[in-house]
């Protein structure tokens, strides 16, 4: 099983409700936004909910992601985003320190994703 596999099985889970390993309840309560868009967890537009980032306002953040999308990385270069509105699940492991969380690499995902 490669490394992407379980974190795009939980986070897929997200999207689609919870299924099979969480309530739906508790799907929707995580995606929440529990900040507001003044957090900027990722920049303007962006809030936080329980885990993640989550999108506000995508003319604000300049992103093509619909709102309510989530997203996060971490130290080591992983990056990730579900957009729900538009059935993605979206998880990059790269291995490069910050760019591949928050450098050029996870825009330059995103946007070839969306076709930008």
């Amino acid at each position: 099983m490669s490394p992407a596999s379980p974190r795009l099985a939980v986070l897929e889970a997200v999207r689609t409700g919870g299924a099979p390993i969480l309530k739906a309840r508790t799907v929707e309560t995580m995606m929440a936004d529990r900040t507001g868009p003044q957090a900027q967890t990722q920049g303007p537009g962006w809030g936080f909910g329980i885990g993640w980032a989550v999108l506000d306002d995508p003319e604000a953040a300049g992103t093509p992601q619909a709102k309510g999308t989530i997203q996060w990385g971490g130290a080591y270069g992983h990056s990730w985003f579900v957009d729900p509105a538009r059935g993605l699940t979206v998880v990059a492991l790269t291995d490069t320190a910050f760019e591949g969380m928050s450098g050029r690499f996870p825009v330059e995902i995103r946007d070839a994703v969306y076709g930008r």
